[in-house]
């Protein structure tokens, strides 16, 4: 992609160290964007259903989107990747992922990338292959489905969305070359589109949202080879975060940890942890 996630270890972004809070990779803008970049929109840290995109999570759309006639990618049942889906920063500008999403509709430009990205990896984790109709979102879950519609020639294809971007510009969408060229973006190098989201896995049954956040629920606090020793540490944690804390047995080891936690009282437990003397006390995922 663009200025995208999976760029930071090839130097494509022209020399700019890219902060993501997120496993996935950086990529960086292709050619076929023209005009001048212009200020990216940030993400707010109290998100909240507006007008999207930039500041506010997009309104829940209102009317099924009508897939009659329309092919692409094909539409599958998979859950959000546990892999980028965190929030993240790109040159100075912060984004929320819309990971808790009733639905998407917006209109805006799209612009489309090809050769000089093929083979590498999306945000997503996937090596990007210009020839399959997927598309690259600053602010939507990975992976999902979307309609694109060309407004201006009203061609529409389904795309799967696995990576982030564009970065440059207003633009709201990247397309792949294949999903370019069957809507008739490849001349122009960009369109005026409709972006609706399909829906396939219910909300509940959904990727869990702390998962994707990256969010590890446990605090290891110390590893000692003497049971009892464990056993008066997690008695004391205990009585001092008010969380459940637990001795893990790992090969002859004892490792005492608490958990799970949730996201809002992870970081006043460790700060608890490490005032009671256990400073290498860290978060785990199990």
């Amino acid at each position: 992609m663009h200025t995208c996630l999976h760029d930071i270890n090839t130097g494509r972004c022209l020399g700019i160290l890219l902060i993501i809070l997120c496993t996935s990779c950086s990529t960086a803008r292709h050619s076929q964007e023209n005009g001048s970049p212009a200020a990216d929109s940030t993400v707010s840290s109290s998100v909240h259903y507006g007008t999207g995109p930039g500041n506010t999570l997009p309104s829940p759309q209102t009317v099924p989107v009508d897939l009659a006639g329309v092919t692409g990618a094909k539409i599958t049942n998979e859950k959000y990747s546990v892999r980028g889906n965190k929030d993240y920063k790109v040159l100075g500008k912060h984004y929320k992922v819309w990971r808790e999403l009733d639905g998407y509709s917006e209109e805006g430009t799209a612009s489309w990338y090809g050769p000089g990205f093929h083979g590498q990896k999306t945000s997503n984790g996937e090596h990007y292959n210009m020839n399959n109709f997927t598309a690259a979102h600053k602010n939507l879950p990975l992976p999902c489905f979307l309609k694109v519609t060309n407004l201006e020639n009203g061609k529409a294809v389904i795309v799967r969305v696995n990576d982030r971007g564009p970065f440059h510009s207003n633009r709201i969408l990247d397309l792949s070359k294949g999903a370019a060229a069957k809507i008739g973006v490849i001349g122009p190098g960009t369109a005026r589109v409709r972006v609706e989201l399909i829906k396939t896995v219910p909300k509940n049954e959904q990727t869990n949202m702390a998962l994707m956040n990256g969010f590890k629920p446990y605090i290891q606090i110390f590893t000692t080879m003497d049971y009892n020793k464990a056993l008066n540490i997690r008695n004391t944690i205990a009585q001092k975060t008010g969380q459940k804390a637990f001795i893990q047995n790992a090969d002859g080891s004892y490792r005492v940890k608490v958990g799970p936690l949730t996201q809002s009282n992870a970081d006043n437990t460790l700060t608890i942890v490490k005032e009671s003397g256990y400073d290498k006390a860290f978060f785990t995922a199990d």
